[in-house]
């Protein structure tokens, strides 16, 4: 089984500062908690995942162990200095013994009765090694890193980017598709699109980091597409049917009577629409706006509106 990366899976760069890493994980263990997801069995085998992840790389030893081995200098009696020699040669491999590599627990048992399993093709790549010679195992390519800017409805509505990528390779074309949903500083991992391998092993991943264009009343917030709705005064006192633009074409929202300003209307299923999972919610925040300018007919329209309350509408504001 291929190595997990622990930074995709928690959202962040192998550079990340470990405040970032924090951060990162305390947002996607609040979004994906099985509390926030009842019966949602994806959400539960990512958030077992972003637990796992965070518990490696969030350990300053395990995570150096990780950079450099991946998921098998994890694993309990692992010898960085028997793995290296084994892997570059140390003069061939005459009188080695693979046990070393894991302090002998692949003689048998080791220590507290605990059997270990090893495989020598985690070591070698399927092939094992040769007399007299040194052994060079596989090495996974180098990932390239690369951003692109989107405008806010193509990050709704997902998009195809063509890029132009520089590696050691050369330069090359690359048709992208972003997906439907993409967040502002997400990134999106293409497998196999990154720099050569080396002996035979696989090429690199291109990582790419997506900035997302803000929208002057779009916005998004967790799982759900927000909009603010300008409304006039009348429409919020009377109530009204305004047109309003989704992801899915536009539709028609009944305003009620005696709106206030800030109230939210909720559409169901007319947030964003990402393939294979349930259409999120739109929520419309009512603005309630004046005419720009100034009309003796408008204030005295206004003076009449004003007679209209009760009491000083700032009664009961107090600290």
């Amino acid at each position: 089984m291929p190595d997990r990366d622990f930074y995709e899976i928690l959202e962040v760069s192998r550079e990340a500062s470990p405040e970032e890493i924090k951060k990162s994980y305390r947002r996607l263990a609040k979004e994906l908690h099985p509390d926030r997801n009842p019966d949602d069995k994806e959400a539960e085998e990512r958030f077992k995942d972003v637990s796992a992840a965070y518990a490696v790389v969030s350990d300053v030893e395990k995570r150096k162990l990780y950079d450099q081995f991946g998921e098998m200098g994890l694993r309990d009696g692992f010898d960085p200095e028997a793995y290296q020699a084994a892997t570059q040669g140390a003069g061939g491999f005459g009188g080695f013994d693979f046990g070393d590599i894991f302090g002998g627990a692949v003689r048998g048992r080791a220590g507290g009765g605990r059997h270990v399993e090893f495989n020598l093709e985690d070591l070698f790549g399927g092939a094992g090694p040769s007399r007299g010679g040194y052994v060079r195992a596989p090495q996974r390519g180098a990932d390239i890193r690369s951003e692109v800017t989107i405008d806010f409805r193509e990050a709704v509505l997902g998009c195809t980017k063509e890029l132009s990528l520089r590696s050691a390779e050369g330069e090359r074309t690359l048709k992208v598709r972003i997906p439907a949903g993409v967040r502002n500083d997400g990134k999106i991992r293409l497998r196999g699109q990154g720099g050569l391998g080396v002996n035979g092993g696989p090429a690199g991943d291109l990582v790419l980091g997506v900035k997302v264009r803000k929208h002057p009343y779009f916005s998004v917030r967790g799982k759900q597409l927000h909009v603010r709705v300008p409304v006039t005064p009348l429409e919020a006192y009377a109530g009204a049917k305004v047109t309003l633009p989704t992801p899915g074409g536009s539709v028609q929202l009944s305003i009620p009577a005696g709106s206030q300003n800030g109230s939210k209307l909720r559409l169901r299923g007319k947030g964003i629409q990402q393939k294979g999972k349930p259409n999120g919610d739109l929520i419309a925040h009512l603005e309630i706006l004046v005419p720009e300018g100034h009309s003796d007919e408008v204030e005295e329209a206004l003076k009449t509106v004003q007679d209209a309350f009760e009491k000083d509408p700032r009664d009961d504001l107090e600290l």
